[in-house]
């Protein structure tokens, strides 16, 4: 090889050295990888209107599959096979050169890929030179390079996609926590509304003697106690009563009586019966059988 010839082949060898190191950091993925190398050693070879390149890996760990052929179009992947299979079977050709490159891959150099580069030539009469073999060696080196930061990139998309999915589950939840507290929040502020802030302030009206004072004060204490039981079911079961109803609704769920209830109302007990009839009415508790102050119990 005159000296000509060696710069040219060198400076072939450089730029596809160079073409594969920038695709490199690109970072592809494993088949556009494979494609950029068989494209950039065929443009490499002394022949590269002959040149065809096949790329064949498999990962044992992930599965994957990377299978590109360049340099063969128009021709089917069996004739690419066969062809390739005959050009190795030539094997070395003495100090002539060479019928065609290949490089193996074995799995422990590119994190579970494995598999092999073929080179081989159109025109089967054609050699490659000992130099072309040095390069095809070199670029599985970056090519092993390649396939691991590829298998790293991968692992890390999918690590980064299972986050993201606890992410969006842990906001769901702490949304669902929120929206409960809110719902607790309203529903303590509205029985304060309406069962408990009424008897306190009817047990402060001044034209109240001392019993019914005191009668008032004991079943705020009862009903806070009943209230501390069963908070955050909210009232909505009672919510169509009225602030009178309500307030019957209450000393019923406290055990009081009839009688009781209209002493200490200062209404005729035949009132608080209606308001009784009405209260069931409005909680669709049409079965005489059921006690209206179990069921406030149980429902408030």
């Amino acid at each position: 090889m005159n000296t000509e010839v060696f710069l040219r082949e060198r400076e072939k060898e450089l730029a596809c050295i160079y073409s594969i190191c920038l695709l490199a950091a690109s970072a592809p993925d494993p088949q556009a990888a494979a494609h950029g190398v068989a494209r950039a050693l065929c443009e490499a070879m002394s022949y590269p209107e002959q040149a065809r390149c096949r790329i064949d890996f498999f990962n044992e760990l992930t599965g994957g599959r990377v299978s590109e052929g360049y340099g063969y179009e128009g021709l089917d992947l069996q004739v690419q096979a066969d062809l390739n299979g005959l050009n190795e079977n030539l094997g070395d050709s003495g100090t002539q050169g060479l019928s065609m490159l290949f490089a193996s891959m074995d799995k422990e150099r590119a994190d579970g890929w494995k598999g092999r580069i073929a080179i081989s030539y159109g025109d089967p009469s054609l050699r490659f030179i000992p130099q072309e073999k040095s390069l095809l060696e070199s670029v599985l080196v970056v090519l092993a390079s390649m396939l691991r930061t590829a298998n790293l990139i991968e692992r890390l998309t999918s690590a980064g996609v299972r986050l993201e999915a606890k992410n969006t589950a842990l906001r769901e939840v702490l949304s669902t926590i929120e929206n409960e507290r809110i719902q607790i929040s309203n529903t303590y502020r509205d029985r304060i509304a309406v069962d408990l802030l009424p008897l306190a302030e009817r047990a402060m009206e001044s034209s109240l003697s001392q019993a019914r004072r005191d009668s008032y004060l004991a079943l705020l204490v009862s009903e806070i106690r009943q209230q501390m039981t069963v908070i955050g079911k909210g009232p909505e079961s009672a919510s169509s009563l009225s602030p009178r109803e309500r307030e019957i609704a209450v000393q019923v769920r406290n055990g009081r009586s009839s009688k009781e209830i209209a002493e200490l109302l200062g209404i005729a007990e035949a009132t608080v019966e209606r308001h009784r009839h009405n209260i069931r009415r409005k909680l669709r508790l049409v079965d005489k059988s059921v006690n209206l102050a179990s069921h406030l119990s149980l429902t408030e």
